[in-house]
């Protein structure tokens, strides 16, 4: 029995609004508690199995004891409370404390990826991960990228498209200075399936994390992502893209903390909305003191294809320091007359230019997938949604 509190904002807002935090309940008791291997591993990457996840997150704290311990510390933020709940976390996520609780309760262990010092590793490291109907899933990854390495790694999750179960994952990244770590996730789980993914990470000096994310599938997805720009001048990118219908649920909390001075981050995610399906995106920029010189910018752009959808966005930005510059917004809207009228004058049908607004949406994002096959994969799966209707 899961029963978590997930995807709490880094500080509240009025409770009738049903924003601060979600909840997360399901009946799965027995797990399979693993993530399929890769088929070959480049060389420069070491991939250890069944790690116990404290060791792997020891030896990086320990390497950076004194930073970690000064950012543990440096707590100001009206939130106390939330701050305390998530002490325990050597590096912060965005679903939270709970998520954790769970992979220590039921003792899952740790997939571990290193990128070894001062390799640049062309090809990505691929996780391919096809569920079977009914089964329930927990796994959780390390990616550790050191000092001036290049790493990609790519993980999807596949199940047939009414297919039940329970997939949750959790993966951190620790990016040493100079490093640069690519992760790609593509979620195309079945309707009857829920889901979650947390992601949490620490950047260094000059690191840069690049993040492409898809969520798809799973009737009800829970999503969070909590990434610390520790170091001077890190930075991050990161781009997700989202299609929900039918009746799907999606709840999202994207962080990104900025501690380091003259850090950067770029969080942009697009999404499309049909039927009555529903999603709460929580975006927040964090400016530590001592971020001086940083600069962030946050962007939604949602496609609403139906008046029965439950769309709810929330952008944040805290600043403890004078010399930043922070930038949010959110583009929400139907398709427009003006539009479909110039698709209709060239013979394109409504049904058509509903399908093809989708596609050139989302394929801002799964252009990005540097595997053609998962590449072709998610494509197909949307046009499949778009067909289905």
């Amino acid at each position: 029995m899961i029963n978590m509190q997930v995807n709490e904002m880094p500080a509240s807002t009025y409770r009738w609004l049903h924003m601060n935090e979600s909840h997360l309940k399901n009946d799965a008791a027995v797990f399979r508690k693993t993530l399929e291997k890769p088929s070959q591993v480049p060389e420069g990457v070491m991939i250890s199995y069944d790690v116990e996840a404290h060791v792997a997150e020891t030896v990086f704290a320990q390497k950076h004891e004194e930073m970690l311990q000064k950012e543990a510390v440096r707590i100001s933020l009206p939130n106390g409370d939330l701050d305390r709940r998530h002490q325990a976390q050597v590096v912060r996520t965005g679903m939270g404390i709970d998520v954790d609780r769970l992979l220590e309760e039921e003792q899952v262990k740790a997939t571990v990826i290193t990128a070894k010092a001062n390799c640049k590793i062309e090809e990505p490291v691929v996780f391919c991960d096809a569920v079977k109907s009914k089964e329930a899933v927990l796994s959780r990854q390390v990616i550790v990228a050191e000092e001036n390495s290049h790493l990609t790694v790519v993980m999807s999750y596949d199940s047939p498209f009414d297919a039940e179960g329970f997939y949750g994952i959790s993966t951190k990244l620790y990016v040493e200075k100079g490093a640069d770590v690519t992760l790609v996730k593509v979620q195309i789980l079945g309707r009857n399936t829920d889901h979650f993914d947390d992601i949490g990470g620490v950047v260094m000096d000059g690191g840069h994390v690049n993040l492409v994310v898809l969520e798809l599938g799973a009737g009800r997805a829970w999503h969070g992502c909590h990434i610390n720009l520790c170091g001077k001048q890190a930075t991050l990118q990161d781009e997700m893209g989202y299609f929900c219908n039918g009746n799907q649920k999606l709840d999202i909390n994207y962080v990104a903390e900025q501690n380091g001075n003259k850090t950067d981050s770029k969080m942009i995610c697009r999404g499309i909305l049909a039927d009555a399906s529903e999603k709460i995106f929580r975006g927040s920029l964090d400016f530590r003191l001592g971020s001086e010189g940083s600069v962030g910018d946050e962007q939604e752009d949602v496609l609403l294809l139906s008046d029965e959808v439950v769309n709810r966005t929330i952008p944040l930005i805290f600043c403890e320091e004078a010399d930043v510059d922070g930038r949010h917004g959110a583009s929400i809207g139907q398709l427009g007359d003006e539009m479909l009228f110039y698709m209709l004058s060239r013979g394109i049908d409504r049904e058509m230019a509903r399908k093809m607004m989708i596609l050139a949406r989302l394929q801002s994002i799964t252009r990005q997938i540097p595997v053609e096959a998962l590449r072709n994969r998610a494509d197909a799966y949307v046009e499949q949604i778009c067909e289905r209707g």
